[in-house]
Protein backbone atom coordinates (compact mmCIF):
# COMPACT_ATOMS: atom_id res chain seq x y z
CA UNK A 1 0.00 0.00 0.00
CA UNK A 2 1.26 3.16 -1.23
CA UNK A 3 1.01 6.32 1.12
CA UNK A 4 -1.62 7.76 -1.56
CA UNK A 5 -3.78 4.50 -1.03
CA UNK A 6 -3.26 5.41 3.29
CA UNK A 7 -4.34 9.00 2.67
CA UNK A 8 -7.45 8.27 0.23
CA UNK A 9 -8.21 5.79 3.04
CA UNK A 10 -8.36 7.88 5.38
CA UNK A 11 -10.38 10.28 3.96
CA UNK A 12 -12.95 8.07 2.63
CA UNK A 13 -12.82 6.80 6.72
CA UNK A 14 -13.09 10.54 7.52
CA UNK A 15 -15.91 11.67 5.23
CA UNK A 16 -17.89 8.49 5.96
CA UNK A 17 -17.76 9.53 9.67
CA UNK A 18 -18.66 12.87 9.27
CA UNK A 19 -22.24 11.59 7.11
CA UNK A 20 -22.75 9.12 10.30
CA UNK A 21 -22.85 12.15 12.64
CA UNK A 22 -24.33 14.39 9.97
CA UNK A 23 -27.41 11.39 9.61
CA UNK A 24 -27.31 11.33 13.99
CA UNK A 25 -27.57 15.06 13.99
CA UNK A 26 -30.17 15.60 10.84
CA UNK A 27 -32.87 12.74 12.19
CA UNK A 28 -33.86 14.39 15.23
CA UNK A 29 -33.57 17.88 13.47
CA UNK A 30 -35.89 16.99 11.05
CA UNK A 31 -38.18 15.34 13.70
CA UNK A 32 -37.79 18.63 15.75
CA UNK A 33 -39.13 20.54 12.51
CA UNK A 34 -41.75 18.35 11.61
CA UNK A 35 -43.52 18.92 14.97
CA UNK A 36 -43.10 22.57 14.98
CA UNK A 37 -44.39 22.15 11.57
CA UNK A 38 -47.79 20.58 13.01
CA UNK A 39 -48.00 22.62 15.84
CA UNK A 40 -48.05 25.95 14.00
CA UNK A 41 -50.82 24.42 11.56
CA UNK A 42 -52.97 23.13 14.88
CA UNK A 43 -52.12 26.71 16.59
CA UNK A 44 -53.50 28.08 13.22
CA UNK A 45 -56.51 25.93 12.89
CA UNK A 46 -57.61 26.60 16.71
CA UNK A 47 -56.15 30.21 16.75
CA UNK A 48 -58.87 31.15 13.83
CA UNK A 49 -61.98 30.31 15.73
CA UNK A 50 -60.86 31.90 19.14
CA UNK A 51 -60.04 35.02 16.81
CA UNK A 52 -63.58 34.95 14.79
CA UNK A 53 -65.42 34.29 18.51
CA UNK A 54 -63.43 37.76 19.88
CA UNK A 55 -64.93 39.40 16.84
CA UNK A 56 -68.29 38.36 17.63
CA UNK A 57 -67.78 39.07 20.95
CA UNK A 58 -66.10 42.76 20.47
CA UNK A 59 -69.02 43.08 18.29
CA UNK A 60 -71.92 42.33 20.85
CA UNK A 61 -69.97 45.01 23.26
CA UNK A 62 -69.94 47.26 20.58
CA UNK A 63 -73.82 47.12 20.37
CA UNK A 64 -74.11 47.09 23.99
CA UNK A 65 -71.46 50.30 24.44
CA UNK A 66 -74.03 52.10 21.23
CA UNK A 67 -77.08 51.22 23.20
CA UNK A 68 -76.26 52.23 26.91
CA UNK A 69 -74.62 56.16 24.75
CA UNK A 70 -78.85 55.95 23.59
CA UNK A 71 -80.07 55.77 26.82
CA UNK A 72 -77.48 58.13 28.58
CA UNK A 73 -78.73 60.52 25.90
CA UNK A 74 -82.13 59.68 26.07
CA UNK A 75 -82.04 60.46 30.21
CA UNK A 76 -79.75 63.98 29.40
CA UNK A 77 -83.06 64.26 27.21
CA UNK A 78 -85.26 63.70 29.84
CA UNK A 79 -83.53 65.86 32.59
CA UNK A 80 -83.44 68.73 30.28
CA UNK A 81 -86.45 68.63 29.54
CA UNK A 82 -87.68 68.01 33.57
CA UNK A 83 -85.44 70.81 34.32
CA UNK A 84 -87.45 73.50 32.11
CA UNK A 85 -90.40 71.95 33.75
CA UNK A 86 -89.06 72.55 37.02
CA UNK A 87 -88.53 76.07 35.67
CA UNK A 88 -91.59 77.03 34.44
CA UNK A 89 -93.68 75.42 37.41
CA UNK A 90 -91.32 77.72 39.51
CA UNK A 91 -91.87 80.66 37.55
CA UNK A 92 -96.54 79.84 37.48
CA UNK A 93 -96.77 79.09 40.89
CA UNK A 94 -93.97 81.64 42.94
CA UNK A 95 -94.71 84.42 40.85
CA UNK A 96 -98.82 84.62 41.73
CA UNK A 97 -97.83 83.16 45.30
CA UNK A 98 -95.72 86.00 45.90
CA UNK A 99 -98.27 88.97 44.54
CA UNK A 100 -100.91 86.89 46.63
CA UNK A 101 -98.58 87.71 49.78
CA UNK A 102 -97.87 90.85 49.34
CA UNK A 103 -101.30 92.10 48.69
CA UNK A 104 -101.95 90.34 51.85
CA UNK A 105 -99.80 91.98 53.79
CA UNK A 106 -100.89 94.84 52.09
CA UNK A 107 -104.07 94.33 53.62
CA UNK A 108 -103.55 93.81 57.21
CA UNK A 109 -100.79 96.94 57.25
CA UNK A 110 -104.01 98.82 56.13
CA UNK A 111 -105.89 97.31 58.29
CA UNK A 112 -103.69 97.87 61.10
CA UNK A 113 -103.26 101.40 59.96
CA UNK A 114 -107.53 101.71 60.10
CA UNK A 115 -107.49 100.12 63.55
CA UNK A 116 -104.45 102.52 64.70
CA UNK A 117 -106.33 105.54 63.30
CA UNK A 118 -109.79 104.57 65.12
CA UNK A 119 -108.10 103.89 68.24
CA UNK A 120 -107.04 107.56 68.00
CA UNK A 121 -109.62 109.00 66.67
CA UNK A 122 -111.70 107.60 69.39
CA UNK A 123 -109.13 108.60 72.19
CA UNK A 124 -109.19 112.24 70.82
CA UNK A 125 -112.72 112.18 70.97
CA UNK A 126 -112.58 111.02 74.41
CA UNK A 127 -109.93 113.26 76.11
CA UNK A 128 -111.96 116.28 74.08
CA UNK A 129 -115.18 115.53 75.33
Amino acid sequence: MTALEIVGLVAIILISCLCVVGIVILVPLVKLINRAKSLVSNVNSNLIPIIEKLNTTISNMNTEISSIVDITQSASSIIQQLEKIVRLARLLVTSPLVKIISTVAGIIEGVKKVASEKEEGSKNESSTG
